[in-house]
């Protein structure tokens, strides 16, 4: 698939196939993202690949923790975001709902459980960084995952970043036996993305350049 192409094709996946992805497929995708730019090329991303099995049992490990705690899906933002950024969350939200619906769900139910059992991906990648790197090398790990997912985009698959289990790093590390001296910054889901399934017929809006990018000297 052309560049440009895998670019603006790409989507999130809520919604993935019961079938597995070799390990050879997601090496070749880990390899194409290990192409993304860093700061003095010091490459500080760390990934914990889990599949199959043990997939399934993270995932009820961490909606045992779900119905205990209750910690759902939000910006985690410390100050009052901008009234520009909410609008386009819940112009995201109102798109996605009636489709969440119609696979006899709620909203809420279907993108905090949804997000803990992985939307049925059969593979998840974790994304670490050491405690020891400053937050401006969060950018590095920015740069890192948009390779991924465009590389898996390529390799035919769907992919979907999801935040939440930030939220559980505790009961992961535990579970992959991760040091306290990482911090987990984002999960993949990766596998093959069920078609037929409403949600993924959502196709969220962009924001004009005109909206993002000031021009100065032109």
């Amino acid at each position: 698939m052309d560049l440009l192409q895998t670019i603006r094709q790409r989507r999130s996946a809520r919604s993935f196939l019961n079938k597995s992805v070799d390990r050879s497929t997601l090496e070749n995708i880990m390899a194409d993202a290990a192409n993304a730019p860093s700061a003095i090329n010091m490459q500080p991303w760390e990934v914990h690949v889990v599949s199959s099995e043990e997939t399934t049992r993270l995932s009820r490990k961490l909606l045992k923790r779900f119905k205990e705690h209750q910690i759902t899906c939000g910006p985690g933002a410390t100050q009052k975001i901008p009234d520009k950024f909410i609008e386009r969350a819940r112009r995201a939200a109102e798109g996605m709902t009636p489709l969440i619906e119609e696979m006899g769900t709620d909203f809420k139910t279907f993108v905090n459980t949804g997000s803990l059992k992985f939307y049925g991906a059969p593979a998840v990648l974790f994304v670490f960084i050491d405690d020891s790197f400053p937050p401006q090398r969060l950018t590095d790990i920015g740069s890192f995952l948009g390779y991924l997912v465009l590389s898996a985009t390529g390799h035919g698959l769907a992919t979907c970043p999801i935040g939440l289990v930030t939220s559980y790093e505790d009961e992961i590390k535990d579970a992959l036996n991760v040091p306290e001296t990482k911090t987990l910054v984002i999960s993949v889901a990766i596998g093959y993305p069920e078609d037929e399934a409403p949600i993924n017929r959502f196709r969220s809006e962009r924001a004009s350049s005109e909206e993002f990018v000031r021009w100065i000297g032109f």
